[in-house]
């Protein structure tokens, strides 16, 4: 599935021009030479990393190609069957040989006196990924991916019938913003009853899940998965405990201020109590924001923002487009949600999402923009680790681009721009709970196996009343234990969550930043990004002009700093 004709920026040094990974006989020979060949000088170290990651970038590129294909039409049979083939006959063959390579990789970095700064985080990554691989787990990291495509294709098919039309459950969105109470209340039960149709499907895959991610942990004496993936992530820089205590520090700080939040919200719309669909709607009674129609005009004035920003990063979106690497309107079969995919072969991103006409639409292309650039930024270094990223630090690149293009959004929204602006403040802040609800529940999910699928609906339960106390679910519980379906990351993304609130805090310092100088914070912004995955996370939080510390002291002031956006 790979064009290589896109790929002359990066002309293949190793593999044949015409070799493609359409099955593992195609690249079985290749992983077998790197394996073979001889390394006795540093030189020669540096050519078999080389080689070693354009044969991956290959490799990668076309699981990625299939696994796109497959979110652009989850409802297309042949789409579906070529993913499944890749993850279940292709990508499991090649795991042990990454193994030995890994192993092979170590001993070099053993035996040559290698530069410490060029190799240290591929070395610290390399061996604490080997420390935790165990051949038996393939089979079962197979079958957790085909449960994930399960999920893919549940919630990818999912419609209602709304006021005459077929809709996708995004499509819905906007409704949830109308002036008219009834609508809004008709909406958010139209939307959360098609999900409680297959409540049941997804909980026995979520079941499955939870067992077989334990299975691995455990072949891995890990003891839990929560520390299996710790490492996996090689999150070496905090502990499951610090999440913990950055939890509490949310329900300390942030929840007291959207509750604040809410009191003016019930008593600006003249209301007794807050109901789940009173929580989006303008408390002015003025109709919701509608900054675009078509994919055209999102796609216009995202471009205007990028050039505003930096004329550079202007380029790359504009490339972006001219390449056919935006997909971005909702429609029928397309899987839910957003992302930001890397061709490796190609190093081209690739942005996925469901517009439906809504000034989340604007955040999330501005967002998955960040990704991109991030992607964009580190494309010229040779090693394909390096052009992956912390995780934690891939979130501030978006999560911060949306903060810089703060000063140019009137290309959307013009004389309600300062609407739009408390909006985008409001939806940060209040998004902290939440972020502690789904990583919170993870954190039991993962500690706690064995309890059943209700006793983990009871956890989301009890997490939304202590950090969501102000919204109320009265005659909603069904709707309530059932509400974390709708999240993707418990099904495809496990523990990945916490990354979207300790980059918050990134974001939101890069923007105090770009307050006092907004050229030195975009500058500082663009030298992070370009450092991809090469150095440790906290220096890439420096880079950017940012602490890496998601403690009190620090979430404290830009919470305060937020706040006073939003009543400003």
């Amino acid at each position: 599935m790979s064009d290589h004709g896109a790929t002359l920026e990066f002309p293949r040094q190793y593999l044949p021009t015409d070799a493609r990974f359409n099955t593992w006989e195609a690249a079985q020979q290749y992983y077998e030479e790197l394996l073979a060949r001889p390394i006795n000088t540093p030189a020669e170290f540096e050519k078999w990393m080389l080689d070693f990651s354009e044969l991956d970038s290959v490799f990668d590129e076309e699981g990625t190609a299939r696994q796109i294909a497959s979110t652009q039409a989850t409802n297309d049979p042949e789409r579906e069957q070529a993913f499944l083939d890749f993850i279940q006959n292709i990508q499991p063959h090649v795991q042990p040989w990454h193994f030995k390579l890994r192993e092979k990789f170590i001993e070099c970095m053993d035996r040559f006196d290698l530069p410490k700064k060029r190799w240290e985080v591929l070395d610290r990554k390399m061996r604490t990924i080997n420390a935790i691989y165990r051949e038996e787990n393939i089979p079962l990291e197979v079958e957790n991916a085909e449960l994930g495509q399960q999920f893919q294709k549940v919630t990818g098919t999912m419609s209602v019938t709304y006021q005459g039309r077929e809709m996708t459950i995004e499509q819905l969105a906007p409704y949830l913003q109308d002036p008219d109470r009834a609508v809004r209340e008709e909406t958010y039960r139209v939307a959360t009853s098609r999900y409680l149709q297959d409540a049941e499907v997804l909980d026995g895959i979520y079941a499955k899940m939870i067992q077989l991610r334990h299975q691995m942990a455990e072949n891995a004496d890990c003891g839990d998965f929560r520390n299996y993936m710790f490492k996996a992530y090689n999150r070496f820089d905090y502990t499951p405990d610090d999440c913990i205590a950055f939890h509490d520090a949310i329900e300390r700080v942030v929840v007291p201020a959207v509750s604040k939040l809410a009191e003016q919200r019930k008593a600006a719309l003249g209301l007794d109590t807050l109901r789940p669909w009173d929580l989006d709607v303008d408390i002015e009674g003025r109709p919701p924001l509608r900054p675009f129609e078509t994919e055209d005009e999102l796609i216009a004035g995202c471009q205007k923002i990028f050039d505003q920003v930096h004329p550079e990063l202007g380029a790359v979106f504009a490339t972006l487009n001219k390449r056919g690497m935006l997909d971005l309107s909702s429609r029928q079969g397309k899987a839910p949600g957003g992302y930001q995919a890397v061709y490796d072969e190609k190093r081209m991103p690739f942005i996925f999402m469901n517009a439906v006409g809504t000034e989340d639409d604007i955040r999330t292309l501005l967002h998955e923009g960040g990704h991109a650039f991030h992607s964009w930024a580190c494309r010229n270094d040779p090693i394909l680790s390096y052009r992956h990223y912390p995780i934690e630090f891939a979130e501030v690149a978006s999560m911060g681009m949306e903060c810089l293009a703060l000063p140019y959004t009137k290309a959307f929204y013009g004389d309600e721009d300062a609407r739009a602006r408390k909006r985008f403040f409001k939806k940060i802040v209040e998004f902290f709970p939440y972020m502690a609800m789904v990583d919170g529940l993870q954190h039991y999910v993962y500690t706690h196996v064995g309890v059943g699928i209700e006793a983990i609906k009871d956890e989301w339960v009890r997490l939304q009343q202590r950090f969501m106390p102000h919204v109320d679910y009265t005659g909603l519980e069904p709707f309530v234990r059932h509400g974390w379906h709708r999240k993707l990351h418990f099904f495809l993304a496990p523990f990945y969550y916490i990354e979207y609130g300790i980059a918050q805090l990134g974001a939101l310092q890069v923007w105090t930043n770009s307050r006092r100088d907004y050229a030195e914070a975009v500058a500082m912004y663009r030298n992070a990004l370009a450092l991809g995955g090469s150095r440790p996370l906290p220096e890439l939080f420096e880079t950017a002009g940012a602490k890496f510390d998601f403690s009190e002291a620090t979430l404290r002031p830009l919470i305060d700093a937020a706040m006073e956006e939003v009543s400003g």
